[in-house]
């Protein structure tokens, strides 16, 4: 099965298509990324193409997973809440493997796949809106979905079509459920490999879900915003960083 590339360490890839990439952006610093056209942001990028510290950094090891919010699109590298936490505690290593526009299968695959690539000490999960998937083509290739796609699929008449049968079988159960097999995914995995995680749910609009290691902080009521305003700014990334920093002390996960 061609797609089961994307479930092993060499195989591991954002997406099949030329763009959003992690190659392109391996030891590399771009202006912009995702919505982020200003040219106004520094992003750095290392060695696998993550942005954040080199993996071969030695300290206190934080991963952090998730899309844009993580990935802290519109702001620059030191202001993202990864970073602006790992400020926070001494000899800490920024392992930030937020990607815009990316899914909760996304986040699942990137701790299945590459736990012990990064073998860290902590990992911090912000889940992303339920609607957003992953979805393998005919011919092996891994597309996210999202209901309102920027290049998640072919814009060509296949693409468009799988996109529009893949929208018509969507809805809030199906996502839901798709989230929490993820949930229960990453859970066992880290359980398993005896690795503290924390992880936030601001973006699944269901606080039915109470479990001792989840904590949101209210990270979707932006108090500042990003340059392109549809992500937090430098001031809310901190301020959740300062409340996330003292529940992880709270709680001896640090």
């Amino acid at each position: 099965m061609k797609s089961l590339r994307f479930w092993t360490k060499e195989g591991f890839e954002v997406t099949s298509e030329d763009i959003w990439n992690l190659t392109e952006r391996k030891n590399s610093v771009h202006t912009t990324s995702g919505n982020d056209e200003s040219g106004t942001c520094t992003y750095t990028y290392n060695e696998l193409g993550y942005r954040g510290d080199s993996i071969y950094k030695g300290g206190t090891r934080i991963l952090s997973v998730g899309d844009s919010h993580t990935e802290g699109v519109g702001v620059n590298d030191d202001e993202t809440w990864p970073h602006q936490l790992c400020k926070l505690i001494p000899n800490a290593v920024n392992l930030n493997t937020g990607f815009g526009g990316r899914s909760n299968d996304y986040i699942a695959r990137t701790i299945v796949t590459l736990l012990k690539t990064f073998r860290p000490d902590v990992v911090l999960v912000m889940y992303t809106y339920p609607t957003r998937k992953e979805y393998y083509n005919k011919a092996g290739d891994l597309q996210p979905f999202h209901v309102n796609p920027w290049g998640y699929f072919k814009n060509d008449e296949i693409g468009k079509d799988e996109h529009n049968s893949y929208l018509k079988l969507s809805h809030d159960e199906n996502d839901m459920i798709n989230w929490y097999k993820n949930h229960l995914l990453i859970t066992s995995h880290l359980k398993a490999n005896n690795t503290p995680f924390v992880w936030n749910g601001s973006f699944l609009n269901d606080k039915t879900i109470i479990e001792d290691n989840r904590f949101d902080g209210e990270y979707d009521n932006f108090l500042d915003k990003s340059v392109e305003k549809t992500h937090a700014g430098p001031y809310h990334n901190k301020q959740y960083a300062k409340k996330l920093y003292n529940f992880l002390k709270q709680n001896d996960v640090i």
